[in-house]
């Protein structure tokens, strides 16, 4: 079945499913877009053009003027005591949902603050999880690093490190 360019809700007409452009769906709500899926597959809330940060151009994204356009929630409504989670997952095996076991230093999820400095993004700071010795099952040893910006420099320096065994390191590589 063909259709126009859009559908549109019989009684709300400020209601819509668009296809403004090849390959490129939008949603509509009081005739304002509200989110767009475009051409490469991305999920973009709150504006129409990606976010680059120069390294990453993700396939989600959630951007607004204020503090309710520019976040995303993670609630949790249950009569105990668990907490709402993000979860970052890493397997060396290049098939998604497959498993390979992973290996000392590898890298397992990243949080990235970013700035403009005027003409793009530049890296502000990073919180950083790794493997931290030889994995195997059941047995996954990580370290935490803490990442900030110097004054002049273009990239994050490693600043804080708390090892597998419990060790903190603060400067220092040791």
């Amino acid at each position: 079945v063909s259709i126009g360019d859009s559908i549109i809700h019989t009684g709300d007409t400020d209601t819509s499913l668009r296809f403004p452009s090849a390959n490129t769906i939008t949603l509509n709500t009081g005739n304002l877009e509200r989110a767009r899926v475009d051409s490469s597959g991305r999920l973009l809330v709150g504006h129409t053009a990606t976010v680059d940060t120069s390294t990453y151009n993700s396939n989600l994204q959630v951007v607004g003027t204020d503090a309710h356009g520019s976040s995303a929630i993670f609630g949790r409504f249950s009569n105990d005591a668990s907490a709402s989670s993000l979860h970052l997952t890493k397997s060396r095996n290049g098939t998604t949902g497959s498993h390979t076991v992973v290996q000392d230093n590898d890298g397992i999820g990243n949080i990235f603050w970013w700035a403009s400095d005027g003409s793009d993004y530049e890296e502000v700071a990073r919180i950083g999880a790794e493997i931290d010795g030889t994995p195997g099952s059941g047995d996954t040893p990580g370290a935490l690093t803490f990442h900030t910006t110097a004054d002049g420099a273009a990239s994050a320096t490693e600043r804080v490190r708390i090892t597998s065994t419990g060790n903190i390191g603060i400067g220092t590589a040791d």
